[in-house]
């Protein structure tokens, strides 16, 4: 059974490899202001199954943060695979998809939810 998630509107589908069992709840302002809670993947392995409205907002030449233009909601981002306590921008990517977004109401409730200072560490 394939683990999917949708925006709103349905415009945006994405068929994620396997169930996320955790999520990231970054305190910097783009994802408080976004409502973005983040769970992980390498960037080949989400499907994107539909983009009818897609959007994207990059505030810098490594972060992509994509929406859907018509119900407005965050889908998803790409950008460097950070660590805490690591220097510099990492070469190395990684996919993070809006786990609010998942299908599977159930799913969603079961996440574990790590939650980091994103306002103070970067």
């Amino acid at each position: 059974m394939p683990i999917l998630a949708s925006c709103h509107c349905g415009g945006t589908v994405i068929e994620l490899p396997e169930p996320p069992t955790q999520a990231t709840q970054c305190t910097c302002t783009y994802c408080t202001k976004t409502g973005g809670l983040w769970s992980y993947y390498a960037p080949e392995a989400p499907r994107l199954l539909k983009a009818e409205h897609l959007a994207c907002y990059a505030p810098n030449t490594y972060n992509e943060h994509y929406f859907c233009a018509r119900c407005g909601i965050t889908t998803h981002g790409v950008s460097p695979a950070w660590e805490l306590g690591g220097e510099g921008i990492p070469e190395t990517k990684k996919f993070a998809v809006n786990a609010r977004l998942l299908d599977d109401y159930a799913l969603f409730t079961a996440l574990e939810i790590e939650r980091i200072d994103g306002r103070t560490l970067w």
